[in-house]
């Protein structure tokens, strides 16, 4: 399946414009498989913040968090970016799992008390052909 994906629960929807298949669903995420090679996925967490927190903030502690969890972890870019017609963070970074090098896309949203994390996930040997997917997942996303 591609095309606009709407989460029942957390009230965003996105558009993925490969075939995918819907890996987890849950009050507060979802999980694309992407009919990519190798273990490429799009998530997508909504979590409760304070109500000030803006996504630089969110940004940041993301971003300590992964250094903290992931072998091998590198921060490549880090940049202010839209997201879906909002402003938010945009970052690019590797990681090593299982033996393998990792590229994770990832944008933050925070705004009203809530933060929207999207990550796309691939082997990094396949970033390049899915990074304008990422891209354009980034950009429909809509709450």
């Amino acid at each position: 399946m591609s095309g606009r994906y709407e989460h029942p629960h957390a009230g965003f929807s996105l558009t993925v414009p490969m075939p995918f298949a819907i890996l987890e669903e849950a009050a507060d995420r979802a999980i694309l498989g992407l009919d990519a090679p190798g273990d490429s996925t799009l998530v997508l967490m909504v979590e409760a913040l304070p109500g000030d927190m803006r996504a630089d903030e969110l940004a940041g502690a993301g971003l300590e968090a992964l250094a903290r969890e992931l072998g091998a972890f590198r921060l490549i870019d880090r940049a202010s970016a839209g997201i879906g017609g909002e402003r938010g963070v945009r970052t690019l970074s590797s990681h090593v799992a299982d033996g393998r090098a990792m590229t994770l896309e990832q944008w933050r949203l925070a705004a009203g008390g809530e933060g929207l994390i999207l990550t796309g996930s691939c082997p990094t040997l396949e970033y390049s052909a899915l990074a304008e997917v990422f891209d354009a997942v980034a950009a429909s996303l809509r709450r």
